[in-house]
């Protein structure tokens, strides 16, 4: 596909979804979102309504997350919702009559498949708006995305490893062409569009900001308000060196397609719980970060499959004892977020490849496990534990998706009977291999 391919497709994708949920998200839901921010009365009467809406109960008013201890029965398992997901869905009704279906893998490497409502994805839309405006940005403001999305040809001629999204005024680039050789390149190019948020993995940013550090300057960019990092979990060191790069505060997203649970960055750099997102809960002692808590919570949005009580698997640090926030709003807020740790893989030519749970996704009825295996050398072996069903075809299908997002690598499938676990009962979802 040509350069200005890559500019259309992406321009027309921004087009239906601006169409479909985002102005509607804008409009409609934000403006209610906007007036819990402050006031614990319109907070508790907003999870009210939402909790009457798709049928469940709540925990609490929202202003103060409670404690669970283990084994704490009557928790929804992630095992249950992927081995049988119909379950789960209720029958179509007011709210929930538009449907779309969710895959995702996860860093777990177990696919899941979550149907969620038209009306669950305005109003995310809604929640990732309120985020936006946080950092100071508004709509219409210049954008840069740094994300797993192919943006351009696998060796672009002109060097060019983004496009635009005019719609959406958005410059994407590739997070699958970093390299020593090319971040100068990604550097001039943001310096030169300007925008007013840079969303970008944490591994992504990180890479322009280590390259920023041995030039021994800084980004030059006059609008930028913040950067904003989700889907990995974000380092201390990393949060830190991207200050210093770029000049602004990183703003972190937690997030994830089960849609149980969301936790924003404010301005001063708490992390706030978004409790009119969803009735959240914390697994565990939490008496600090050996004891980290696991996020248990139930959608206050998505009547189309209600997780109630649903245990994330993720974990964040409890905020014990630490002052209100000087932001001023009522959401409770916890000291990190541990949730979304995958390791980095650096191929022989400099690239840096990460966020590879997208290569599992839609085979979740023949793939019940995945793992990635890197032998060094730019090899890999998407290590697959499958269900009857799995042919040759999926096991091509999972090798050209590798390939799409890192091109120029070896890559194989080996089926295997189980994944090796580790004390702590689950697998590295990329694992660097050790021996033959």
């Amino acid at each position: 596909m040509a350069a200005w391919g890559y500019a259309l497709k992406h321009s027309l994708r921004s087009l239906a979804r601006e169409l479909l949920r985002n102005v509607w998200g804008r409009v409609f839901v934000y403006p209610r979102l906007a007036a819990n921010e402050r006031s614990a009365a319109a907070l508790y009467a907003y999870r009210r309504r939402r909790a009457a809406a798709i049928g469940v109960a709540l925990g609490g008013d929202g202003t103060r997350l409670a404690h669970l201890a283990p084994p704490a029965p009557g928790l929804l398992a992630k095992q249950e919702v992927r081995d049988h997901p119909q379950r789960l869905v209720r029958p179509r009704g007011p709210g929930s009559w538009l449907r779309t279906t969710i895959r995702t893998s996860g860093t777990s490497g177990s696919p899941l498949r979550i149907v969620q409502s038209i009306g669950t994805m305005v109003r995310e839309e809604g929640f990732i708006y309120r985020q936006l405006r946080w950092i100071g940005w508004r709509h219409g403001q210049r954008r840069a995305w740094i994300r797993g999305d192919i943006v351009c040809p696998e060796r672009p001629r002109d060097r060019r490893y983004w496009c635009r999204d005019w719609v959406g005024n958005l410059l994407m680039m590739s997070s699958y062409h970093l390299s020593n050789d090319t971040i100068g390149a990604y550097i001039d190019a943001l310096e030169r569009f300007d925008p007013v948020v840079i969303h970008a993995y944490p591994s992504s940013i990180a890479a322009l900001a280590a390259w920023l550090e041995a030039a021994g300057r800084r980004y030059q960019g006059a609008a930028l308000r913040g950067v904003m990092t989700s889907s990995e979990t974000l380092e201390p060191a990393v949060r830190a060196a991207v200050e210093r790069g770029f000049g602004v505060r990183v703003f972190d997203w937690y997030g994830q397609a089960e849609r149980v649970a969301a936790i924003g960055t404010c301005e001063h750099g708490r992390y706030h719980v978004l409790t009119d997102y969803s009735d959240v809960a914390l697994l565990g002692a939490g008496e600090g970060e050996a004891d980290a808590c696991e996020l248990v919570g139930t959608t206050l949005n998505n009547a189309a499959m209600a997780l109630v009580r649903y245990r994330t698997g993720d974990s964040v640090v409890p905020d014990h004892g630490a002052a209100p926030c000087p932001c001023g709003r009522v959401f409770p807020t916890v000291a990190a977020v541990l949730g979304r740790r995958e390791r980095i893989v650096t191929l022989p030519d400099g690239r840096l490849v990460a966020r590879l749970d997208r290569i599992f996704q839609g085979h979740e009825r023949r793939l019940l496990e995945g793992q990635v295996v890197y032998r060094g050398n730019a090899e890999f072996v998407l290590r697959v534990v499958v269900a009857d069903g799995f042919g040759e075809g999926d096991a091509r299908a999972l090798v050209d998706k590798f390939l799409l997002r890192v091109p120029g690598v070896e890559v194989s499938v080996e089926r295997v009977d189980a994944i090796a676990r580790g004390p702590n009962g689950k697998f590295e979802f990329v694992a660097i291999a050790t021996g033959p």
